[in-house]
């Protein structure tokens, strides 16, 4: 009867370390669309100023001092309006839409065709892209990875 009883102590100890290792956290796959609601909603929060805009490593021909990009949407995508001028606009279009390329938020699509690689935080934006000009007939070298940081 003893060892009975041992058993029985043991085996509902067993079943209840069991049932508690199998109670994980309620995985109902929103933790993906949170991500990216929580990415929109850093993009959104305001008017970002430029702090640095670089060509391929390098300060580049135009000036960006004073350049601003404005965001507005949430995880599905919006639109964004720029205040660039002159040679500026030859990298940014004065207003587009955006939509996150990926599902973890790393990336954002700028008008259907420009894919830029993200990074926001509370106070600061980095994008990073690609610009192919090539047979456009420019003045200016735009052709290259830029780097814009940005601070809201």
């Amino acid at each position: 009867m003893k060892h009975f009883l041992n058993f029985f102590k043991y085996s509902l100890f067993l079943s209840l370390v069991v049932a508690m290792v199998s109670c994980g956290g309620d995985d109902d796959g929103d933790e993906e669309d949170t991500t990216l609601a929580d990415q929109a909603e850093l993009l959104v929060q305001g008017t970002a100023t430029v702090s640095s805009a670089k060509l391929d490593g390098n300060d580049g021909d135009i000036d960006w001092a004073g350049f601003t990009i404005t965001f507005s949407g949430n995880q599905d995508g919006g639109s964004y309006t720029t205040n660039a001028t002159g040679n500026q606009l030859l990298v940014w279009p004065a207003s587009g839409t955006w939509a996150f390329g990926n599902d973890t938020g790393t990336v954002v699509t700028r008008d259907n065709d420009t894919d830029m690689a993200f990074s926001v935080g509370a106070t600061s934006l980095e994008l990073t892209f690609d610009v192919d000009t090539s047979g456009s007939g420019r003045v200016l070298v735009v052709d290259g990875t830029w780097v814009f940081k940005f601070d809201f």
